[in-house]
């Protein structure tokens, strides 16, 4: 499939090195790729093999200082944007207020957003207009650093800053073809292609869609089913399984791979004899999340916080049964690991079967829950078992609680916690 890509340059180069070199880079892109190129002024628009968009007024010095009306701006980029549905928004230049919007505005749509600062980022060009650029830095370009999923620069120095500052650990360093004997656009345009798709394979837990979201609960359910279960999947999930394209697995692999569920996914695909399925990608070269992720069995014999809560809790507990005292701790361990951004659904599923194949207490477990003050924290994740793997009623020692909650439950473990 042909990858869609929107360059947002606010203010085209000036001179003619600089252009005629643009318009050469774009025009090699397009050779491969869907290539479109934004801006926001319309003076010498570039002609080749893609296409031109003038977001702005028609103003040749429209926003250079950084003013214009940006529920107007917002109005036609979004348009823009939601017209060609971009795979990807590369964003080009530092210290443009106008341009950090246009990142937040995509990555608040879900839209995965490379960045190159061009040199604006090395310490000597900060140094050299200091007060300038850092109030710059402090009030939106960092924020427009970190929100990348990437970021594309060609000096070492730059790339050294960036991670020195802790603004963004995802930096590939590209030298600039201009700077050699002659000018390598094939291999320059074949390196920056590389890292579209390795932007397009990471962040799979951010970035599946519903239609795979389904696919994925339903291929844990089956996964965890029992055997006496003739049918535990409705006619409506067969079909959508049924439906998955090849391109479709590989994100759902990418997703269990993220989300240490691939064993999970590999049973299911099994069990329902899903053999176009089979075949996951391996070896593919993928950013790791920002914050470390858990894909370890969750802890059911201890209590993974320490200090003066954890022997609350133990106290508190220390006359449960084995397996309500099982679940107590689990729960326990699953909301730290929610607090610290480390939970994967490969924790949850843990859970799930041990509620399915678990001899609880319900009552017992409700009251040592409820002196814990965990008892809604425990329906929370009742409902988002029932979401994510489809867990019966029946098999929930408490009951489902769906309240705002849970919903911050669901976005802390799809979210990325550093945007």
């Amino acid at each position: 499939m042909e990858i869609k890509v929107l360059f947002f340059i606010p203010h085209l180069p000036a001179g003619t090195d600089g252009s005629s070199f643009m318009e050469l880079f774009l025009g090699k892109m397009s050779e491969e790729m869907d290539i479109h190129l934004a801006t926001l002024t319309p003076a010498s628009l570039p002609e080749g093999p893609f296409a031109t968009h003038c977001i702005g007024t028609g103003k040749s010095d429209y926003g250079k200082h950084g003013i214009a009306n940006l529920f107007t701006l917002k109005q036609r980029y979004l348009r823009l944007l939601y017209g060609l549905m971009p795979d990807i928004v590369h964003i080009h230049g530092c210290y443009s207020y106008l341009a950090s919007h246009i990142s937040r505005w995509s990555v608040q749509r879900n839209f995965p957003v490379v960045f190159s600062p061009n040199g604006g980022l090395s310490p000597a060009f900060i140094d050299k207009e200091y007060g300038m650029r850092t109030w710059r830095l402090l009030t939106y370009q960092k924020a427009m650093t970190r929100e990348a999923a990437c970021i594309i620069t060609a000096e070492e120095e730059e790339a050294d800053f960036i991670v020195k500052e802790h603004l963004n650990d995802r930096i590939e360093t590209i030298t600039d073809p201009r700077s050699g004997d002659y000018l390598d656009m094939d291999g320059f345009a074949a390196q920056i292609q590389g890292i579209y798709y390795k932007v397009l394979a990471s962040d799979k837990t951010q970035r599946l869609h519903q239609q795979e979201r389904e696919a994925v609960s339903a291929l844990l359910h089956l996964s965890m089913a029992g055997e006496e279960e003739r049918q535990p999947l409705c006619s409506e999930d067969i079909l959508n399984l049924r439906k998955i394209t090849p391109l479709q697995w590989r994100d759902i692999h990418l997703f269990a791979a993220e989300q240490g569920i691939s064993g999970y996914v590999m049973e299911g695909v099994s069990k329902a004899q899903l053999t176009g399925a089979a075949n996951h990608p391996r070896n593919t070269d993928v950013y790791p999340f920002h914050t470390a992720k858990s894909k370890d069995k969750l802890e059911s014999g201890r209590l993974l916080q320490t200090g003066f809560l954890s022997f609350r809790y133990s106290r508190k507990i220390r006359e449960a049964d084995p397996s309500v005292k099982k679940v107590c701790l689990m729960l326990l361990n699953l909301r730290k690991m929610l607090r610290d951004h480390t939970l994967t659904l490969r924790q949850l599923c843990d859970l799930y079967e041990t509620y399915r194949y678990e001899d609880l207490n319900e009552e017992s477990l409700a009251q040592f829950l409820h002196s814990l003050g965990i008892y809604d924290f425990a329906c929370r994740i009742s409902q988002v078992l029932s979401e994510i793997a489809y867990l019966d009623e029946g098999f929930m020692p408490v009951p489902a609680l769906d309240d705002r909650g849970t919903a911050h439950i669901r976005t802390q473990l799809m979210k990325d916690p550093t945007q």
